[in-house]
């Protein structure tokens, strides 16, 4: 116990000078002295709980609270990962999501940020911000959401069921949801044509599915592209998709105090000869962004709401001992102001519909905008 209290006070002090330095630079000397300040109350309170708790101090529990409270406070998605759970954290980053469920935070307990289509979570009915006040009978408020995706990555792994208890969106209802550890096959994407014009309903965009799609996708026509589920994919995919609508240029860059830039550019090879139409909303994050900022890019035109405003670009910093996962870069808009902090702005705002509601007055005006390009396309024929 000696020990890990030791390692325990040098990891949660070494953290906090790596957090401190990455700080450093983008803070006048007045914010300096106060992040510092801060920095010195932290440090006063731990040894003061580590010295006068009334019981026998429990450090796994403040070490988790640190974690949750410090680094998830940078970001949501970022966390202080020990070596010894390293490769694990490293192989459930690259694979698809346990159960289908990706995990954010609200009220300080683990919540719901999407379900992805066909998957267990999706089944099970759960919806985006709905709170998971309990996982298999422990309460989730103040877990760092690092050891909530391992722990559902294990059982799923080993094909376990887990039994969720869930505080709906308006916080006034509580039910049980339990989560079956079975097979399932990603449901990326949908293509379905409405009123004459092709939509392209793109949830998740896994490694491949740009190839999947090259041979269902329309090669002339105009197009919707639909974003206000995209959360979810890999980076890399994400710009493969942006290029089958780009000739030339950049399509999409990123930019980093220290972990540099990284710009991607655009082919020769162009799958459509004019842009798309493009929806996009509050819940369009991270990848969702990316890729609209892309589009845009290409000359597509944007309807619906402004974005979450969330693209950072993660990766791991090595700490000996431990290893911090978060973000090193942020992805940014052609004028080269950064998505992070202030989303993708429509070009054409349109008010989402209410919950339930029958019509989408999003994809309307979508639709709409499509057949005038269409319009214009066959006049200049």
């Amino acid at each position: 116990m000696v020990r890990f209290r030791v390692i325990f006070l040098s990891i949660s002090m070494i953290t906090l000078v790596m957090i401190a330095g990455i700080l450093w630079a983008g803070l006048s000397d007045g914010e300096r002295e106060d992040l510092f300040r801060s920095l010195s109350i932290l440090t006063e309170v731990v040894h003061l709980v580590e010295n006068n708790y009334v019981d026998e101090l429990q450090p796994e529990a403040l070490a988790l609270s640190l974690d949750a409270g410090l680094v998830e406070g940078v970001d949501v998605w970022a966390s202080v990962v020990p070596s010894e759970e390293a490769q694990e954290f490293r192989d459930m980053q690259d694979a698809r999501p346990a159960y289908g469920l990706i995990l954010s935070s609200r009220l300080g307990s683990a919540a719901v940020r999407t379900s992805l289509k066909g998957s267990p979570a999706e089944t099970a009915g759960l919806k985006s911000w709905e709170v998971i006040e309990e996982l298999d009978g422990v309460y989730t408020r103040g877990r760092p959401l690092r050891q909530i995706r391992l722990e559902l990555f294990r059982k799923f792994r080993e094909g376990k069921s887990v039994k969720l208890r869930v505080v709906d969106r308006l916080v006034d209802e509580k039910r049980e949801v339990e989560l079956e550890a079975k097979p399932w096959d990603i449901s990326a994407w949908d293509l379905s044509e409405k009123e004459g014009v092709s939509v392209l309903d793109l949830r998740c965009l896994p490694k491949g599915t740009v190839k999947e799609m090259l041979d269902e996708l329309p090669s002339e026509g105009p197009i919707l592209v639909d974003l206000r589920d995209l959360l979810w994919g890999d980076e890399t995919e994400a710009a493969a998709f942006i290029d089958l609508f780009s000739e030339k240029g950049a399509l999409a860059e990123w930019k980093g105090r220290k972990a540099g830039e990284k710009r991607f550019e655009a082919t020769p090879f162009v799958r459509f000869h004019e842009a798309p139409i493009v929806l996009i909303g509050a819940e369009t994050e991270d990848l969702g962004e990316i890729v609209a900022a892309g589009l845009r890019r290409a000359g597509g035109r944007l309807v619906g709401g402004k974005t979450m405003g969330h693209a950072p670009h993660m990766d791991y910093v090595d700490g000996g001992d431990f290893e911090i996962f978060m973000p090193v870069g942020l992805w940014l808009k052609a004028d080269g102001e950064r998505i992070s902090g202030y989303g993708v702005e429509p070009d054409e705002e349109v008010k989402a519909a209410e919950e339930d509601a029958e019509e989408d007055p999003v994809l309307q005006r979508a639709l709409e905008m499509a057949r005038e390009q269409g319009e214009k396309a066959e006049k200049a024929a």
